[in-house]
């Protein structure tokens, strides 16, 4: 069975070519497209963009791409979760999950449980939501097999 994976946005863990949290290294066209990859931090992250995840689970910043080039995932919807306290790390997943499931087939074309693709999401830690007001929640497409995607999944109806 497929499930969503998970992971958490928090300061002072993986940090890919030198950018912060809310830095953009990467070149872009007229359009937002990347054009040419770079660091990119974890609040700069755009919807459509194409990224490799670090292999730590915590992160910061992450590596960004053309989408044209191989790459682990694909940036399909951003949302703040809401609540002033912390709910816990069970109650933040679970409305990840309501989040990203919701907005997969208007994405992809066609329902998750019918996709060769599957959902990974960076979410806020109970540090980044009560240190820096992180409520945000990033949802990307990844291959349910874990191999590398090329080109947009957008419409892509696989």
């Amino acid at each position: 069975m497929k499930r969503i994976a998970g992971a958490a946005v928090l300061a002072g863990a993986a940090i890919f070519g030198g950018a912060g949290a809310f830095d953009d290294n990467t070149v872009r066209d007229d359009g937002g497209a990347i054009v040419e990859g770079g660091g990119l931090g974890a609040f700069a992250l755009q919807v459509g963009d194409c990224f490799n995840f670090p292999e730590e689970d915590l992160i910061v910043s992450l590596e960004a791409l053309p989408c044209s080039q191989p790459h682990d995932a694909e940036a399909y919807l951003s949302f703040d979760q809401d609540g002033d306290e912390y709910p816990g790390a069970a109650a933040v997943a679970a409305a990840t999950e309501r989040g990203c499931f919701a907005a997969f087939e208007s994405f992809v074309g066609i329902p998750w449980e019918e996709s060769e693709l599957d959902i990974a999401a960076l979410e806020p830690t109970q540090e980044s939501w009560e240190e820096g007001n992180d409520r945000e929640v990033t949802c990307a497409i990844v291959s349910y097999d874990g191999s590398k995607l090329t080109g947009s999944t957008k419409a892509s109806n696989r």
